[in-house]
């Protein structure tokens, strides 16, 4: 079963972005086997401004999500949740980012039910493996509900630059509880470790060159062939990526993979 899957959408037209996502799910080709009828689906989105609407392009786009909600309800059969936090220390933050982003329409016309983090119950989480947080709260939605599908919004980070979409889970945690893993974390490097199982297997070099930066990935030999993906898949689709992020930042960056 391939694990990323790219399809193009020129615009935000409901119909071309609901074929495309129906396009890429089902070249994943076993999300049928993992989603089945009567279960709930919690779409987890990037709120991050409350006060940005969707033609800014930092929040989860709103057609995404109706799309999203059609899909799971009408192929699938399923109960919708929708759900984030905006991590902010106002407590109306995450109320005006579901307000601003017309996400509360959406879930007025499809009866989709919105959560938000910041008031949902809580379930304290014990993390024995951990590099910087050895416990942490989260959404207790989160737990109850079958069925989780991040839906990040592809753009910079101020301290990683980029983060390929591991980082929106960290919305999961209510409140200010995420600005305070950016206390705990406050370089590049070591933020990095917040978000992943198994940072030590994983090193990045930037070599900066005349006109193009090179991103040298090197990762342990056990995992290598889970980069590359089969045919090269994986590994193509982070370069796509990669110079999507480097366009936008009017740069010219490559990924090498190093054996």
């Amino acid at each position: 079963m391939p694990t990323v899957s790219i399809v193009k959408c020129d615009n935000y037209e409901l119909e071309k972005v609901y074929q495309a996502i129906h396009k890429s799910l089902s070249l994943l080709n076993g999300v049928d086997k993992l989603v089945r009828p009567g279960m709930k689906v919690l779409l987890k989105l990037n709120l991050l401004s409350s006060s940005q609407p969707p033609e800014r392009a930092v929040n989860t786009h709103p057609v995404v999500v109706r799309a999203l909600v059609n899909i799971f309800q009408k192929d699938f059969g399923c109960d919708v949740f929708i759900g984030d936090s905006s991590g902010s220390v106002k407590n109306a933050s995450t109320f005006n980012a579901f307000r601003i982003t017309r996400i509360n329409e959406i879930a007025e016309d499809t009866g989709a039910k919105i959560v938000n983090f910041d008031k949902d119950e809580y379930i304290d989480v014990q993390n024995k493996d951990y590099e910087i947080l050895d416990k942490f709260r989260i959404a207790r939605t989160l737990r109850t509900v079958d069925f989780v599908v991040s839906v990040p919004k592809l753009k910079t980070h101020g301290l990683t630059q980029y983060t390929g979409a591991i980082k929106n889970m960290l919305g999961s945690i209510p409140g200010n509880g995420k600005k305070n893993v950016h206390l705990i974390a406050p370089k590049p490097t070591v933020f990095a470790k917040a978000l992943v199982d198994k940072p030590e297997d994983v090193s990045v070099q930037e070599v900066e060159g005349e006109k193009t930066t090179v991103l040298e990935l090197k990762v342990a030999p056990e995992d290598l062939g889970k980069v590359i993906g089969k045919q090269g898949r994986t590994a193509r689709a982070m370069r796509i990526i990669l110079s999507a992020t480097a366009t936008k930042l009017r740069k010219r960056a490559v990924l090498e993979i190093l054996e």
